[in-house]
């Protein structure tokens, strides 16, 4: 932008800088010398009283970025910094082409394009802010349901601004915003003006590389300002008990020490004491893969920022009333607190964030933010392009045993979580709830053999699994990347289940296989028992039941921990000699019993037998 653009240009008040002036709808702007926060009227620059500079964020944009958006090009001439105590955010005043103005949303990486829609006639169109729910509130705004994504009731928020604002920069530190969503649709809901009903901002999720972006910040330009590169690796120590920290500058706005636990709110070189936590044994839980770790996936770095250690806990302590929609999985309530998994929290300074899941028996999985959500019936009920809805698999809920490293939002002990997955196992459509926020994810299982490729540079790190070919983890991995929620369609999901079903099967490593063998082997006899008739054969159910009972021991047995194995790895994986003899003994059984029987009937009636029409062996 230069002056000629300027519908106004005048000096401050406050300090005679010169200020220019771009859009005819600014109502606000502020000095970029003296940070006076200015009213426009009538062709004017009068002062305010009041002063304000945003922080010294890593964010690429600028005042004057300019890019395209639906079409139609833009320019960012000013923004609004709200911060508050779990974090803050921007929100930059876009110029469109055609004078108008757009808002585009930066939040923990992801970023909304939209714009304020018009007033509804209807006074009770829209749901008061108090009775907004978390995964229950649905509602129809332009004859669209809505489902609420985000809940903010801030009390304690500062508000700061630069360059042109279309609105006044509020003097209250309440803001009352709800962000909802539905498939590729997306309103903000602002309560903060204290009326019932809201002002609507409706719009897109959007990825930078889509906006064609131009002058945006260089990282030249960006250590000048903040001191650091975005996405680099930082040190420190704990201001509670001196112990080492690392960050990714830039990235993470919230640490926990991984000696004491003590929550640190990070700056921009130091980290302060946010809250102090108990010291713990380390050993409550050994984690596979060290903070601060690389991964080389593909082409590409990632960081391990942080891992969340959580165990499973009834739904009903999280989430009392399940809708009635929701089919609760049942389950045993002795067992619910001992299941446990961790969650580590990738980070790529191109790709952004990854969630790599460490489940028990070394089996692991993917999680990847959906920028687009599912197009939902209700608030849990996804459904795909036919209108068909999508395989409920399970729900769970959990609370944070321990967290260790950086994170992108407050993370602490005790934090709980409602989940719902729906579609495979093999692939999953996952949403995860909390009091103030709903999220959908991709999750996809992964091979053991591929995180040991990604770590494999690692001497730290030992994932029991020999590394997969380069190439073969690359395939997975974008495989994954490629995952939306508008696949999870019935058709997808039984190709998934058919494909993991023949994995399964063909894996030496996995119950399946071996119970698939047990088949095979005894195929004869089921054959025999089909073609003569259960009245010739009494031990016609001994087949089954050695069948169930062979099933049940491949699945536990093998993983069983001997105390012949407590020095070795053997007991931690699937012992292939176990599985074998399991099969080989009650495979053995069968024929046993079947040749008993033959034999039994052969001396009752002579041996001579045959095939009449009524189905049955006759003298």
């Amino acid at each position: 932008m230069n002056s000629s653009s300027y519908l106004l240009h005048s000096t401050c008040p406050s300090c005679g800088a010169e200020i220019g002036i771009h859009s005819a709808t600014a109502v606000t702007a502020v000095c970029g010398y003296c940070h006076s926060v200015l009213l426009i009227n009538q062709n004017k620059l009068v002062q305010s009283g009041r002063h304000s500079a945003v922080l010294n964020d890593l964010s690429p944009l600028q005042i004057g970025t300019s890019g395209v958006w639906q079409g139609k090009p833009f320019t960012l001439i000013g923004r609004m910094q709200i911060n508050y105590d779990a974090g803050s955010w921007n929100e930059w005043h876009a110029l469109m082409h055609d004078g108008s103005s757009a808002w585009l949303s930066e939040a923990n990486d992801r970023f909304v394009f939209t714009r304020l829609q018009p007033a509804l006639p209807d006074l009770h169109a829209l749901p008061e802010f108090s009775g907004l729910k978390i995964g229950k509130t649905f509602f129809k705004y332009q004859k669209r349901g809505y489902a609420v994504a985000d809940i903010r009731n801030i009390q304690r928020g500062q508000y700061a601004a630069e360059g042109e604002l279309p609105i006044s920069l509020p003097k209250s530190e309440t803001a009352q915003v709800a962000d909802c969503r539905n498939g590729t649709s997306f309103i903000t809901l602002d309560y903060s003006d204290g009326k019932t009903q809201p002002q609507v901002f409706a719009g897109k999720g959007v990825a930078l590389e889509s906006l064609h972006l131009q002058n945006t910040r260089t990282p030249e330009q960006i250590r000048n300002r903040a001191g650091h590169v975005k996405g680099n690796a930082k040190r420190g120590k704990c201001p509670n008990c001196g112990g080492e920290i690392r960050w990714v500058s830039g990235v993470a706005d919230y640490v926990v020490c991984q000696y004491c636990r003590s929550q640190l709110d990070m700056g921009e070189e130091t980290a302060q004491l946010h809250a102090t936590g108990e010291m713990r044994q380390h050993q409550e839980h050994f984690l596979t893969i060290k903070i601060g770790s690389r991964a080389r996936i593909g082409n590409e770095s990632w960081w391990v920022l942080g891992a969340m250690v959580l165990y499973e806990v009834p739904v009903n302590k999280v989430m009392p009333d399940v809708p009635l929609y929701i089919q609760v999985a049942e389950r045993a309530e002795t067992d619910i607190e001992t299941l446990g998994w961790t969650e580590y929290l990738l980070y790529s300074p191109k790709k952004g964030f990854l969630w790599l899941l460490e489940l028990e028996n070394n089996q692991w999985a993917l999680a990847s933010s959906l920028d687009d959500w599912p197009t939902l019936n209700r608030p849990l009920e996804p459904i795909d392009f036919r209108k068909d809805e999508i395989p409920f698999l399970y729900d769970y809920a959990a609370h944070v045993l321990y967290a260790v490293g950086a994170f992108y939002w407050q993370v602490a002990p005790g934090n709980s979580m409602y989940y719902v997955d729906y579609g495979c196992e093999q692939r999953k459509l996952s949403t995860t709830l909390t009091q103030n926020e709903q999220s959908w994810s991709a999750v996809s299982n992964i091979p053991a053999s591929l995180v040991a490729a990604w770590f494999k540079d690692n001497k730290n790190i030992s994932i029991k699994a020999k590394p997969l070919p380069d190439d073969k983890a690359v395939k997975i991995f974008r495989e994954h990347q490629s995952i939306k929620a508008k696949d999870f369609t019935i058709s997808n999901i039984r190709k998934w289940r058919l494909k993991t079903s023949l994995k399964l099967i063909t894996n030496i490593r996995t119950p399946d296989f071996w119970m698939a063998l047990f088949i095979v082997l005894n195929f004869p006899i089921f054959f025999m028992i089909f073609v003569g008739g259960l009245v010739n054969y009494d031990f016609g159910i001994t087949p089954l039941i050695f069948h169930f009972i062979t099933y049940g021991l491949l699945v536990k047995i093998p993983y069983r921990e001997w105390g012949i194995f407590e020095s070795t790895d053997s007991a931690k994986k699937y012992n292939l000699y176990l599985a074998a003899l399991i099969v080989i003994i009650f495979t053995w059984c069968n024929y046993a019993v079947f040749n008993y029987q033959s034999n039994s009937v052969n001396s009752s009636h002579g041996g001579y037998y045959y095939y009449g029409s009524g189905g049955r062996w006759h003298k």
